[in-house]
């Protein structure tokens, strides 16, 4: 037997080899033997790679599609016509359908006035409520005419102030004149007496400083009058402009109680059919019979001249996004329009770009401050097939959402652009 020491924190550790005299170990004390199904492996690995290798095929054929995303309104190319209620009641007929031609005059709707309610008709509130009107509006109209005649007086007696200025700096100038040409004279008379040794030098530069001063004068009161004189010019267009706004605003409200009459004049009947304004197509009834509306309020026919005419789309483009927009490109355009599941959606081709920067607060719609926006126009049909397989008719004003197609590629390429981008950096 063999012994070994080993010297560890000054104790001696004795180890025995026991090599020599370990039992006997049986095979299958330290290992076991399991089967394999060999052809069942081979079939998952198969699998596998045939997965794997339609997953490669069909990111190499099937591209996608880089988008850019703007937004935009519907614009009617030849105008759509909103009939209004002229007055508040409720509609209790309403002979049109959607989508029916109409001809100039012909009835589209009728109101009643009269909701037999405890707080009395509809016709005496909106009686009551136009006498009221026209009180203020005549109130107004009185004001107006009193400042009117405070600024004309006043005007009147601005431009006496300015004009007594005016005199008075023209007698000034008078004066200084008349000074100019004595120093001017006496400077003459000086410069023939200094050859003869009557003055000096020194008198002789006194006599030229005060022909100076006297010019300077001369050209300061010249410019008091001009000054005098475009205050004055100034103050009576400052009046003018006043004047006028005040007598824009009272012939509007002159001819505002002119219509305010007219109409108590023609509110003997509590029922008002409202006529269709020209010949055209209704495109949308917004409101059913028994719907109560106000005057001006809401918007219940919208009748267009030709149904087949396309429309336009104007679109908002941000400038992150508008760098490879071209005329041509293939747009998906949503609308965003009540009720949604009405209106789906439409494939376009963007017709025109403006590389133009847009102001956001001169869009169509509400657009984000700080952004610069480039605009573009899109071709729109008059009509599509909503998913319910119905014909909608587009109505102008809607706002719509497109998905502009930039770019397509292979799949493939959007898997290994990380790794291109990896190699370019670590190993170019």
């Amino acid at each position: 037997m063999t012994l070994r020491y080993f010297f560890m924190d000054e104790k001696m550790i004795t180890i025995r080899d026991k090599k020599r005299h370990s039992p006997g170990v049986g095979k299958r004390a330290y290992a076991k033997i399991y089967d394999i199904n060999l052809p069942g492996l081979r079939a998952s690995l198969l699998l596998f790679s045939a997965f794997f290798l339609c997953l490669f095929i069909y990111s190499c054929i099937v591209p996608y599609s880089e988008t850019t995303l703007a937004q935009g309104m519907v614009i009617t190319a030849k105008g759509d016509i909103q009939v209004r209620a002229k007055v508040s009641g409720t509609i209790v007929a309403l002979p049109i359908r959607e989508g029916e031609y109409v001809k100039a005059n012909q009835i589209l709707f009728t109101l009643s006035q009269d909701y037999g309610g405890k707080e009395g008709s509809v016709m005496e509130y909106e009686s009551q409520h136009y006498v009221d009107e026209a009180k203020r509006n005549t109130a107004r109209v009185n004001s107006m005419t009193t400042s009117i005649a405070n600024l004309k007086s006043n005007q009147v007696s601005q431009l006496a102030a300015i004009d007594a200025q005016i005199a008075a700096a023209k007698v000034k100038v008078i004066k200084a004149r008349e000074l100019v040409n004595n120093s001017e004279e006496t400077f003459r008379s000086f410069k023939k007496m200094v050859s003869q040794g009557y003055v000096s030098k020194l008198e002789i530069t006194q006599r030229e400083n005060e022909v100076l001063n006297a010019q300077l004068n001369l050209k300061l009161e010249e410019s008091a009058i001009l000054q005098l004189q475009s205050n004055r010019t100034a103050m009576m267009d400052n009046t003018q402009y006043q004047i006028d706004d005040l007598s824009t605003q009272m012939l509007y409200l002159k001819n505002r109680n002119s219509e305010i009459e007219r109409i108590m004049a023609t509110q003997g009947n509590k029922s008002l059919s409202m006529l269709a304004p020209t010949d055209g197509y209704v495109v949308a009834i917004n409101f059913p019979p028994g719907k109560a509306v106000r005057q001006d309020d809401e918007v219940v026919v919208v009748i267009r001249h030709d149904t087949r005419s396309p429309l336009e789309g104007y679109l908002y483009i941000p400038s992150t996004g508008a760098g490879r927009i071209k005329p041509g490109d293939k747009v998906n355009v949503r609308f965003d329009a009540w009720p949604v599941d009405k209106y789906g959606s439409l494939t376009s081709t963007l017709e025109a770009f403006y590389p133009v920067n847009i102001d956001p607060r001169s869009a169509l719609i509400p657009l984000e401050q700080g952004q610069t926006y480039y605009l573009a126009r899109v071709k729109l049909p008059a009509s599509f097939t909503d998913p319910t397989h119905r014909r909608r008719l587009i109505l102008g004003g809607m706002k719509i959402y497109a998905d502009i197609h930039v770019d397509s590629r292979p799949l493939i390429i959007l898997l290994i652009a990380p790794l291109e981008r990896a190699r370019q950096r670590f190993l170019t």
